[in-house]
């Protein structure tokens, strides 16, 4: 598929927001956490532990998913040694089987799992130790996630600005393509070739001190449209909208061709 027809996708949280959807066909995607699903923290207390059977009712019944897509993110399980990365892909597996024994025609898809996102590492050669150990994270969590992952939405927020480290941006290109082609590697080993990548990615630099630069961020649209089968947009809380925004005006730009299918 032409990266002109990819969908992109919103999961933006601007104030006066026009309809995305109706005007260029960008259609929603919510994320859902524990917090935002409406009195979703009080039947699940323990961010460590799962969920009862009364958060998944509250999602089901409360969470709008126009596009039939639910994105669940939860970060408070442990990833640190093989042990706890199975133990938490095995978490995500039970809450897979939850929300479709309620809704089973609905798509889930996991912020940032199984491909853990990595920049030095994702960067490094692919023979050091450095990469395979990434590769062996993302394996530890794949063999489990993968048959249970309907959508891949890896995080591709990015972390570096030409004012202060300018020396890191040759390696803004191999950073998105590696994560990417992660996705697709585990995919391939022990997920479902039908599973699209839809990767999440923010036009403000990670620590949220300043937008990216433009030419960064026209490289991360042009990258993640040309390589993954579509994107995310994040960003936008407690912001009000804005045609003229630099950010917005570089997707808008893709927005023009009416072959596309989102």
């Amino acid at each position: 598929m032409d990266a002109y027809e990819k969908p992109i996708f919103s999961g933006l949280l601007h104030t006066g927001m026009p309809d995305l959807e109706a005007l260029y066909r960008v259609g929603k995607i919510p994320m859902v956490t524990r917090g935002n699903v409406p009195g979703g923290s009080a039947e699940w207390p323990d961010p460590l532990a799962l969920p009862n059977a009364a958060f998944y009712n509250l999602l089901v019944s409360t969470v709008q998913a126009p596009r039939g897509i639910i994105l669940f993110d939860h970060e408070a399980w442990p990833y640190g040694t093989q042990a706890e990365r199975q133990a938490t892909a095995a978490k995500y597996v039970q809450v897979y089987q939850e929300i479709k024994s309620r809704k089973p025609g609905c798509r889930i898809g996991w912020y940032q799992d199984p491909v853990r996102r990595e920049y030095y590492r994702a960067v490094a050669d692919k023979a050091s130790p450095d990469y395979r150990i990434w590769q062996s994270w993302n394996n530890d969590l794949a063999q489990v996630m993968a048959p249970y992952t309907d959508v891949y939405f890896p995080s591709l927020y990015y972390f570096f600005t030409r004012d202060v480290d300018a020396h890191m941006l040759p390696n803004l290109t191999a950073y998105l393509i590696e994560n990417i082609n992660e996705a697709k590697r585990v995919r391939r080993m022990y997920g479902r070739a039908e599973s699209p990548i839809y990767p999440y990615v923010w036009w403000r630099k990670h620590d949220e001190t300043r937008d990216l630069d433009a030419d960064v961020w026209e490289t991360i649209v042009r990258t993640v449209l040309d390589e993954a089968d579509g994107m995310v947009l994040w960003g936008g809380s407690s912001t009000a909208w804005s045609e003229t925004a630099p950010w917005w005006v570089t997707i808008k730009a893709r927005l023009t061709d009416k072959r596309r299918t989102g």
